[in-house]
């Protein structure tokens, strides 16, 4: 909701493009083609907001496109080219930032020689700099948005180490909760062998009965605990397993939401990562490892990769139990070499999944 409202906050800036307009003679179908232009653009700007991202540089193409074709009617067609500006400081990375920063300049330097003769028209030189501004603008954005992630990345893992700090605290709980019920019911024997002796038999049966009583409730009070430190869940399984791989010496680069993981992965993925990162451990002489999850058309797509050196792949029971469990919900493994990356992938809503609901319902 807040990127939507921050989506139509950024218009405001197109109250610009209606100054020169009113600073010179306009003529009526003046008037009606910078209007004809302004709702295009509008609609390609929000198609640019919603779009894929390998789609997003033809959309954007069409702003630069509909900017260009307002500057002879229009020099205020310069907050057009902010827009663009934006956007490429937002969503480009490395090299590529300079270079179609660079390129967009240049054309509004070409346009500014071509059209230098029109009123008003020195607002475009006026524009590059506001471009240059507003892309680097851009850029810090950007970087606030990675910031913000990976503040969340780190927020979530401290929610899922107290979790597990919380499922140790249950351990320890069971070995007191055994420990006192095991004293109690050998206590209670004992007094029951010495009232056996003493013939006292009603003192016998009461205390029978509450043995059995208390054995039934500690069985109870042992199961619950036992049944809420085993089901772990991907929650507490991949902060223990990325804290084992960076005690031996691995750096772990984490690109994936930990809540959609957890909703969204199989039920034995636990069982999945742990034998990938024992692999890892074993046969890898690589120190980084990425994990990315990602959403590829009607599936989750999950990609572990790491820089070791590896020249073949001989699928041992592990790799082959990782393809059956993936195979059974309608999903497959996939891998590749130089880097070494396993694909791993899985329906939206997998077998596993539709058959649990079913056999709930």
């Amino acid at each position: 909701m807040q990127q939507h409202k921050m989506r139509w906050g950024h218009l405001i800036y197109l109250g610009f493009y209606f100054i020169p307009p009113f600073l010179q003679p306009t003529s009526l179908l003046q008037w009606l083609g910078i209007l004809l232009l302004l709702v295009v653009f509008l609609i390609v700007y929000l198609k640019t907001e919603s779009a894929p991202l390998s789609q997003r540089w033809y959309w954007l193409m069409g702003m630069v496109l509909i900017a260009s074709l307002a500057t002879p009617l229009n020099s205020g067609s310069m907050t057009m080219f902010a827009f663009v500006g934006f956007y490429i400081g937002f969503w480009c990375r490395g090299v590529v930032y300079p270079i179609a920063l660079v390129l967009l300049l240049s054309w509004q330097g070409y346009l500014l020689w071509l059209w230098w003769w029109q009123p008003v028209y020195w607002l475009q030189a006026y524009a590059a700099i506001v471009t240059l501004g507003v892309s680097i603008s851009g850029r810090v954005e950007q970087m606030r948005q990675q910031h913000l992630k990976q503040l969340e990345r780190s927020n979530a893992e401290l929610e899922l180490m107290a979790t597990q700090l919380e499922r140790e605290r249950i351990a320890r709980d069971l070995h007191d909760l055994m420990g006192h019920s095991l004293a109690s019911i050998a206590l209670k024997a004992e007094l029951t062998e010495v009232w056996l002796d003493q013939q006292q038999y009603s003192l016998v049966k009461r205390n029978l009965v509450e043995l059995q009583q208390l054995a039934r409730h500690s069985l109870i009070q042992v199961r619950e605990t036992i049944t809420g430190y085993r089901q772990q869940g991907i929650h507490v399984v991949l902060p223990m397993l990325l804290a084992q791989l960076r005690s031996n010496g691995w750096q772990c680069h984490i690109d994936a939401n930990f809540n959609t993981f957890a909703q969204h992965c199989p039920e034995d993925m636990e069982l999945i990562l742990t034998e990938l990162c024992t692999n890892l451990l074993k046969h890898s002489n690589g120190n980084q490892m990425w994990l990315k999850l990602d959403r590829a058309g009607e599936q989750w797509q999950l990609q572990f990769k790491d820089n070791g050196d590896c020249f073949a792949i001989n699928p041992g029971n592990g790799l082959r139990g990782i393809s059956e469990r993936l195979q059974a919900i309608g999903g497959e493994l996939q891998w590749q070499l130089a880097p070494t990356c396993f694909k791993l992938s899985w329906p939206m809503v997998c077998k596993q999944q539709t058959s649990n609901k079913e056999s709930a319902a």
